[in-house]
This record gives C-alpha cells, sequence and structure tokens, in this order.
C-alpha cells in the first residue's frame, strides 16, 4: 500500500469526528462517559460482546497482602455474570500488570482485546472486546476515540479525588450517594448489607494550633493512607470535610463491620507521626437502608460519632445499638427525597 492510500485510509470524515466528539464531550460524569465510549466501539467495530472488568471504585489493587492474580474482578457491565479471578485470565492479568493492551488473536481475522483502562497511576478497570478485527490497534480511528476517551476520563476522575488525601470528595459522595443511588447502590446493597461510617481525628484543632497546618496536612495524608490499607478496593472512601472521613463497607455482616472498624481504630492510634505523635479518631456507623433518605442516613452516622466524641473519643459505636439501648435522644431526618437504598 503506498502512503498516499495509507493516509487516505487514515483521513477520518468531518461527520464521524463531529459525532465522536459530540458523543463523548457532552458527559460530566464517569459512568455515563464509559456507556458512550462502549456504545462507539459496538457502532464502529461490531464486536460480538465487550465486558468491562473491574473491582471497585478505587480500581484493580490489592489488599492487605493479597496477590494480583487473586483479586477478584466483575463485569460492570452485566451485573448477573459471575465475578472471576484474574489468575483465570492470562490477558486480564497481564493488563493489570503491565498496563499494557494485550492481544489474543481468535482466528484469522479477528481477536480479543483486552484495553487497560487508567484511573490516575492505577489501572481502574480492563476493556474486553472480544471478536474484533485484529486490525484495530492499528486503526486511527480507534487510537483518537480511546484517547479521547482516556484524557476524558482522566479529567472527570481528577475533579472527583480531593488533592491532599488522593481519596474521593464530597463531589464524588454527593454524586454516587444520590445520582447513582438507583443504579450502583441499589445492586450492591440487593442481596448484602452495607455499611456507612463517619471517621473523626479527634482534637484536630489542637494539631494544627501547635504544629501548624503543614503538619495537619501531613495527618490527614497519613491517615487516607491508613485508610487505603485497610479497606477493600470495593468499599468507599471519601475526605467528607475537613478532618472528616466517610467509609462505605458493602458485603459484610454487621460484626465483620465492626471488626474491621475497629481494626482501623486501633492502627490509628498505635501510629506514631513525626513531630506530632500519636493520634486517634472517633467513629460512628450504622446499616444502610433499601429506601433512605440520605440525609437519614448521615444523621444516624453522625450521632453515633458524636456519641463517642461526648463519651471519652478513640472510641467505636454503632448507632443501632446505640439507639435500641436508650442511649441517644435524636430524629431521623426525613426532608430529602433522594432514595438510597
Amino acid at each position: 500500500m503506498t502512503n498516499k492510500q495509507n493516509n487516505q485510509q487514515k483521513m477520518i470524515p468531518a461527520f464521524v469526528l463531529e459525532r465522536l466528539v459530540t458523543q463523548l464531550l457532552i458527559h460530566d460524569d464517569r459512568e455515563s462517559l464509559r456507556s458512550s465510549f462502549v456504545e462507539l466501539i459496538y457502532e464502529l467495530y461490531q464486536p460480538d460482546i465487550i465486558q468491562l472488568f473491574t473491582s471497585g471504585l478505587r480500581g484493580i489493587v490489592t489488599h492487605r497482602g493479597q496477590k494480583v492474580e487473586q483479586i477478584v474482578v466483575h463485569d460492570a457491565l452485566d451485573l448477573n455474570a459471575d465475578e472471576l479471578l484474574l489468575s483465570q485470565d492470562a490477558n486480564l492479568l497481564l493488563a493489570v500488570e503491565t498496563a499494557e493492551i494485550q492481544l489474543m488473536i481468535a482466528d484469522s481475522t479477528n481477536a480479543h482485546l483486552y484495553v487497560p483502562l487508567m484511573q490516575g497511576s492505577i489501572v481502574g478497570s480492563v476493556l474486553v472486546i472480544r471478536n474484533v478485527r485484529f486490525q484495530i490497534v492499528d486503526d486511527f480511528i480507534w487510537q483518537h476515540v480511546l484517547m479521547a476517551y482516556n484524557n476524558l476520563n482522566r479529567m472527570l476522575f481528577s475533579a472527583e479525588i480531593d488533592p491532599l488525601t488522593s481519596l474521593m470528595n464530597r463531589l464524588a459522595f454527593d454524586r454516587l450517594l444520590q445520582h447513582q443511588a438507583s443504579k450502583d447502590a441499589e445492586s450492591i446493597a440487593r442481596d448484602h448489607n452495607t455499611y456507612f461510617a463517619l471517621v473523626d481525628i479527634d482534637f484536630f484543632k489542637k494539631i494544627n494550633d501547635n504544629f501548624g497546618h503543614l503538619y495537619g496536612d501531613e495527618v490527614l495524608i497519613l491517615l487516607a493512607r491508613a485508610m487505603s490499607e485497610s479497606f477493600r478496593s470495593m468499599d468507599w472512601l471519601f475526605r467528607y470535610g475537613g478532618e472528616e472521613f466517610v467509609i462505605v463497607i458493602v458485603d459484610v455482616s454487621q460484626e465483620q463491620a465492626s471488626h474491621v472498624l475497629e481494626r482501623f481504630r486501633h492502627k490509628i492510634e498505635t501510629m506514631v507521626i513525626p513531630q506530632v505523635g500519636q493520634i486517634t479518631v472517633s467513629i460512628g456507623f450504622s446499616q444502610m437502608e433499601r429506601l433512605e433518605p440520605v440525609s437519614s442516613l448521615v444523621d444516624r452516622a453522625d450521632n453515633a460519632l458524636y456519641y463517642a466524641k461526648n463519651n471519652g473519643r478513640n472510641k467505636l459505636f454503632f448507632y443501632e445499638d446505640l439507639h435500641e439501648q436508650g442511649l441517644l435522644d435524636d430524629s431521623a431526618s426525613e426532608n430529602s427525597l433522594v432514595e438510597l437504598f
């Protein structure tokens, strides 16, 4: 093929460019962007099936000494599909380990394409396009669609991340617990219990006053790092505001939630932070209900948190236990019309 013919083949019709730009640039959240991206691939290349393997909101990452091949992933495009160990698919594992596209030849013309989609510096998910012509890797339109998607996804992801702690921020919190409640949250809570915890650093103002805001920031960074090490990628971690954090623990019993939160509280009290010394946290948590106003959920965890702070700090309390024992005088807010679970 001559250079002229090759250049002609690479020319993208104006209407195609306009449609690609329109379909991708209109989105202000990563889920709708992802949906449009998948629709574009189906339309342009007619693959047999597209799958999107992920492990949780923080990406495909190991947890507490776990090996990469032991990570369990699920297809975010098919909630009824079985979970899968990375070790069960060598190309999927390679895509995660190398952060590079893997090509598995299916026959003389078709292949399965494994495309790692980055979430910051971590592989957030792997897009698997099955039975698509293997020349797609060198296709000019595909390369530009993938580049546009990655750039937009990176930008939207950055908007949801707290720059200091690298945890999800209040914007992500509001979006996940409100706008996506009808889909993401409901699918998580359908068959399993989910728990919502508020974490507050004890006497944080004194840390800022005594050591300065730079050391206060260092405390926030180290606490966030400890959170990331203590909870699974499927759990939701947020910096809620100031020195307050949110943890959403999915698919556990109340005893398991209490155990992992207590383990985290103990981890923090045994940390020694340079110049500052030891710190502690108070934690209040509550079980999420299938149908519930967001404000009611936050209020319950908040009441348990303040009970902890008013009764010695450096403690963990479960709202439902406190309420059953008559230790709280509160009323859940019913002003919000948002259905959570």
